[in-house]
């Protein structure tokens, strides 16, 4: 059952972006400590860049404050105060590993890749209990570095036991060692220590009536104990189920009133969009209307005014027939005055000529 004193209050700085502070969910290297921090979204990002230091196959340790861990976790129980890890094959990229399942994994599938060793090293070191703050992990990973390819240093208080006993190291492959144990031959005449006696006691039934009793009314009160402890985990499990389902009821609130204010801004941007449309629309159908009258009393002026010059061509036409008339009728009366005079005159020089034949 997590605790607040499980989770406390860390400021880190996160190598893949500006993130200061608590950073809420992070990953630290197991091996370079909190040297390589990166929050989790960069993480989540891959942003874990290697470096001569920090290789690629290095476990990366997630990391959650209180608040965090009750959103993932929800009141579990946490392993040596930590939350549940999972990692991730630097080979393969297959996930969901403990420490101990990707040693097995690696010492399986990939045992003949170049830095497999220096991963089982690490894992094992984590197995074994170094995991506390990841600085037993890094310093015992730094310190089979330094060692000499020749042996190990072996430290002073253990010179005399170790004079007959040979450690030999040798350098197998990249980042593994192997080692090599001569055991020296036993001591002989090496006293055994003997279990010292302790004197007999006569103990009476009465004795042994109270300490029965005594042992179960320790053992009512242990199970007292125990039933509130689980009544007290409980009740925590039930107020982070609690706090979960409001963290999750607040954030499906907040989802849906983002979505619906989205929703209504969507709605009104569409019912402005058409509205603008109907406008330009009506706008348009004026235009068209009055360029239709336009057109229409264009065309009635030109009828009009076509109307106008044939009333003014027929009147012309009229008044010209009626002039050609008029000089048909003055030109037929000056020709019968011509046919009147020439008969006239063709009558008179007849008469003439019958006088001059006469006399």
């Amino acid at each position: 059952m997590s605790s607040d004193s499980d989770f406390p209050v860390l400021h880190r700085k996160c190598l893949g972006c500006p993130a200061l502070g608590d950073l809420g969910r992070w990953y630290e290297c197991v091996v370079c400590g909190t040297q390589i921090t990166l929050c989790g979204p960069c993480f989540d990002l891959g942003k874990n860049r290697v470096s001569p230091k920090h290789k690629y196959y290095h476990p990366m340790r997630a990391l959650y404050n209180k608040k965090m861990a009750d959103i993932y976790f929800g009141g579990e129980v946490l392993v040596n105060g930590e939350a549940p890890q999972s990692f991730q094959c630097p080979f393969c990229d297959d996930m969901g590993f403990t420490a101990e399942e990707l040693a097995v994994h690696v010492q399986e599938k990939h045992s003949n890749h170049p830095d497999a060793s220096a991963l089982i090293e690490i894992l094992e070191t984590m197995s074994n209990g170094y995991m506390g703050s990841f600085g037993g992990a890094r310093a015992h990973h730094l310190a089979m570095e330094e060692q000499p390819l020749g042996g190990l240093q072996v430290p002073m208080d253990e010179e005399e036991d170790t004079k007959s006993t040979e450690i030999r190291c040798q350098e197998k492959s990249r980042g593994g060692l192997s080692y090599e144990v001569i055991l020296a031959e036993p001591a002989p005449n090496v006293a055994v220590p003997k279990r010292p006696v302790t004197p007999g006691k006569n103990v009476s039934v009465e004795e042994i009536e109270q300490k029965l009793k005594a042992a179960e009314e320790r053992r009512i009160s242990l199970e007292a104990k125990k039933m509130a402890d689980i009544s007290t985990k409980l009740a925590k499990v039930d107020e982070a189920t609690r706090k979960k389902d409001e963290i999750t009821n607040e954030f499906i609130t907040q989802t849906k009133e983002q979505l619906e204010s989205k929703m209504e801004q969507h709605v009104e941007k569409r019912e402005a969009i058409i509205s603008d449309m109907k406008e330009k629309l009506k706008i348009h159908a004026q235009e068209i209307e009055k360029t239709r009258e336009t057109l229409e009393q264009q065309k009635a002026n030109e009828q009009k005014a076509i109307e106008e010059k044939l009333k003014i061509a027929q009147t012309l036409r009229d008044e010209n027939i009626k002039k050609m008339l008029n000089r048909l009728k003055e030109h037929e009366r000056r020709a019968e005055l011509v046919r009147q005079n020439k008969a006239q005159t063709q009558d008179m020089d007849g008469q003439q000529n019958a006088i001059a034949s006469s006399g």
